[in-house]
């Protein structure tokens, strides 16, 4: 199952659900109980023979070129 992002339109908290896709139209906010809809978010992806996720660039807070020896 997808993992959607959804926003209240009474009290504006964000929050993830894993749904099926026919159920999407269809979230009740688990602070306040009203209607919430579903937001466009990001999502990452895995090089092909790597254990690195993203770009493969470096990590913005160090020098090196893999993620793991930060």
């Amino acid at each position: 199952m997808p993992l959607y992002e959804f926003i209240c339109a009474s009290c504006n908290r964000r929050f993830e659900k894993l749904c099926r896709q026919n159920t999407v139209s269809d979230m009740e906010c688990p602070q306040c109980g009203k209607s919430a809809r579903r937001v466009f978010s990001t999502f990452q992806t895995a090089k092909k023979g790597s254990d690195e996720i993203g770009s493969g660039s470096s990590c913005g807070s160090c020098s090196s070129s893999r993620c793991s020896s930060c």
